[in-house]
C-alpha cells in the first residue's frame, strides 16, 4: 500500500482515538478503511484520495453488496466509516444523497425458553463458566459487561450489580439474582477466595487481565454443542434477550425492563413486544373471541 494511503489510515486511527471511541469501534473502523483503500489501489491504481468521487464510493459500496454479499447493516457500517473519513481526514463535505444508507431486513433473534436457560446453566461442570452464564442471563448483562465485572461490583446487601462504562458510556445498576448469587458464591469460594474487591471477578489467563469476550463466546458455543443445540441460533446476546423477554412474559412493564437492561432508548426494548406474541403476554386473536 502506498505511503499516502498508510498515512491516511494512521491519521484516521488517531482521530478515532482522539474522539474517545471504544477500542473495538476504532479497530473496526480502521479495518473498514484498510479494506476500502486496498480495493481502491487494486481497482483504480494511483488514485489520489483528495480526488475521490462519490461515483467511486458508490462503486465500492456495490462491490461490498454484490460481490462480497455483505448484508445491508454491515454495508452501512462501511458507509459510516467512509463518511467520517471524508469529514475528519479529507476535510470534505459528505453528501448523504450521493451515498445513501441501505435498507436492510430486520430479523427476530432466537431466544431460549426459561426451561432451556435452566438446562444450559445447570449443564456446566466448571463453576467459573456456570457463573459467567448465570450472571449474563439473570442480570441481563452484555457479554462485555460480564467480562469487566470486579469482585466488589457484586453488592449483596442491595441485591444489585454495579456495571461501569456500559455500551452507552454510563454507569448503571443491574439486578442481582439470588440463585445466581449462590453460583457466584460457590465459584468465589473455590477460585476467588483471596481476591480483593478491586480484582476482576472473572480473570483472564494473563495476570491482571479480565477474561475476554471471545473466551465467553467459545465457552457458550462449546456447551451448546454438548447439548446438541448448535443449530438453535443461540449466542451470548440470546441470554440478554431471554432476560428481557422473560421479564415481559412475567408481566413487567417495558419502562422497567428498559431500565433493568440499560437501554438508552425505549425503541430498543420494544422488540420484546414482537417476541412476546405467542408467548406469555400474547394478545388473543379476535377470531377466537
Amino acid at each position: 500500500m502506498n505511503e499516502d494511503y498508510l498515512a491516511s489510515i494512521q491519521k484516521h486511527t488517531d482521530i478515532l482515538s482522539f474522539r474517545d471511541l471504544a477500542p473495538g469501534t476504532v479497530a473496526s473502523y480502521t479495518s473498514y478503511l484498510k479494506q476500502f483503500l486496498e480495493w481502491l489501489e487494486k481497482e483504480i491504481p494511483g488514485k489520489k484520495l483528495s480526488d475521490l468521487t462519490f461515483e467511486e464510493i458508490r462503486s465500492y459500496i456495490l462491490y461490498l453488496k454484490n460481490i462480497r454479499e455483505l448484508n445491508g447493516r454491515t454495508v452501512n457500517l462501511h458507509i459510516a466509516q467512509l463518511r467520517d473519513f471524508f469529514r475528519y481526514v479529507l476535510h470534505r463535505d459528505w453528501d448523504p444523497y450521493m451515498v445513501p444508507y441501505l435498507r436492510f431486513d430486520e430479523y427476530l433473534p432466537s431466544v431460549p425458553t426459561r426451561e432451556e436457560v435452566e438446562t444450559l446453566i445447570n449443564s456446566f461442570t466448571n463453576c467459573k463458566h456456570m457463573a459467567e452464564i448465570a450472571v449474563m442471563y439473570s442480570s441481563g448483562l452484555r457479554v462485555s459487561e460480564v467480562c469487566r465485572l470486579h469482585c466488589g461490583d457484586i453488592q449483596v446487601s442491595n441485591n444489585r450489580i454495579y456495571v461501569s462504562r456500559s455500551k452507552n458510556r454510563s454507569d448503571r445498576f443491574a439486578v442481582l439474582s439470588e440463585k445466581a448469587y449462590k453460583i457466584i458464591r460457590a465459584y468465589a469460594y473455590w477460585e476467588r477466595r483471596s481476591a480483593a474487591k478491586t480484582d476482576w471477578l472473572f480473570p483472564g489467563q494473563k495476570e491482571g487481565t479480565s477474561i475476554c469476550t471471545q473466551s465467553v463466546y467459545n465457552v457458550l458455543k462449546k456447551q451448546l454443542e454438548t447439548l446438541g443445540w448448535q443449530d438453535k441460533g443461540y449466542n451470548c446476546h440470546s441470554l440478554r434477550h431471554a432476560f428481557g423477554l422473560h421479564l415481559y412474559e412475567a408481566g413487567t412493564d417495558l419502562i422497567s425492563i428498559k431500565e433493568a437492561m440499560g437501554h438508552k432508548s425505549l425503541s430498543s426494548t420494544e422488540i420484546y413486544l414482537s417476541l412476546g406474541i405467542g408467548n406469555g403476554r400474547s394478545v388473543k386473536s379476535p377470531y377466537d373471541l
